[in-house]
């Protein structure tokens, strides 16, 4: 999965934050700040969210089972994310659920 391969590819203090992140919706289910974790926008479908810290991005979605799934990992240098960036974690996300074909999360 992209996402997976560029946080194997993040030095171990990055990693260690974003893990945090990730760690923090696992165990309490939300992130209560925007500055971490924001919904991006609607694309095809699918309420797309972000992990924020500073430059690094994870983006993903929600299944209606409520699972996330991290889909796209971007250092991001601009103010908006480009559109084949949040398009290809649409592509990943209807990959990874075309299995258990859930409800799209809207």
């Amino acid at each position: 999965m992209p996402a997976r391969e560029f946080f194997l590819t993040l030095k171990p203090t990055d990693r260690a934050k974003i893990q945090a992140l990730f760690n923090r919706l696992a165990e309490q289910g939300r992130i209560g700040t925007k500055e971490r974790f924001k919904k991006l926008e609607t694309r095809k479908g699918w309420a797309l969210w972000e992990f924020k810290s500073f430059q690094l991005r994870f983006i993903g979605g929600f299944s209606t089972a409520k699972a996330f799934v991290v889909a796209e990992g971007v250092r991001k240098k601009q103010d908006r994310h480009r559109a084949r960036d949040l398009d290809r974690a649409v592509r990943i996300l209807d990959v990874h659920f075309a299995v258990s074909n859930p409800r799209k999360s809207k």
